[in-house]
């Protein structure tokens, strides 16, 4: 190693000083430019990347609390056993209810799982009756922070 270092060295040297100065300038630049591309070019991006992603999940939280209850259940109208499903999935949501399991029992007929503040589920639960869901049977354990966890088998009426 000495060897190769050692004739570079004399090179070096024998370069008048304002060449050198302009080497140790363009090395201290480029040395630079590979820390900005290298270092922070990839953090950079990730960063904006994960905003833009943060930024879309809002958006969308956002657009499906606004969606209207499509196909079903204004008060009065009835939900059919193919937009059982979907009505559930939407309304829990709607009603800040987490949907920790959803069973098909046949034509019509749903077993659920969720959790949620108790009067966020009675709410709900009332919403379901309005469109003519029939709850059929239900399990419930409350927290002594009104936090509930509901077993439901549900029929679309």
């Amino acid at each position: 190693m000495p060897t190769l270092i050692h004739p570079l060295r004399q090179q070096w040297q024998r370069l008048p000083q304002r060449e050198q100065q302009a080497l140790l300038a363009l090395g201290l630049f480029l040395g630079l430019v590979l820390a900005w591309l290298l270092l922070w070019q990839p953090q950079k991006q990730a960063l904006e990347a994960a905003e833009r992603r943060y930024q879309d999940e809002l958006q969308l939280r956002q657009d499906l609390r606004s969606l209207p209850a499509a196909g079903a259940a204004t008060q009065g109208e009835r939900v059919d056993a193919s937009a059982l499903p979907g009505f559930l999935a939407r309304t829990s949501a709607n009603a800040n209810l987490t949907i920790e399991r959803m069973d098909n029992d046949g034509p019509g007929r749903m077993n659920l799982s969720l959790e949620g503040r108790l009067d966020s589920l009675v709410a709900w639960l009332e919403r379901l009756e309005a469109s003519g869901v029939n709850v059929t049977a239900l399990g419930l354990e409350v927290s002594p922070e009104a936090d509930a966890k509901a077993r439901l088998a549900l029929e679309a009426g």
